[in-house]
């Protein structure tokens, strides 16, 4: 084998490294992500148990839904969940890195 070809296989076989090592450091940040998700998720399906083996949650929130009328308590949950979002993305911006 020549000297060049040599040193064409080690610049590929160093760019192919380099190419894996940025996409294994892509991959566990994509990962990290989707754990933060899913970690969410998991915390809301849990409080979501929480309520349903409490029937006076249940029934308390039947109630409230039987007060202030469906269409209103949706307005009012929907404007609830943007000031959330909001107020979270602004605490995200405030924190340093």
């Amino acid at each position: 084998m020549s000297s060049e070809r040599f040193h064409q296989l080690t610049t590929k076989h160093s760019n192919l490294r380099l190419r894996a090592a940025v996409q294994r450091r892509e991959l566990g940040s994509t990962m990290n992500e989707i754990e933060h998700h899913l970690s969410g998720l998991d915390r809301g399906i849990g409080a979501a148990q929480r309520m349903i083996k409490n029937p006076a949650l249940l029934v308390g929130g039947v109630a409230l839904v039987a007060l202030i009328g469906p269409k209103r308590l949706v307005r009012w949950a929907s404007r609830g969940a943007l000031l959330y979002s909001t107020a979270k993305r602004l605490m995200r911006l405030r924190r340093p890195d």
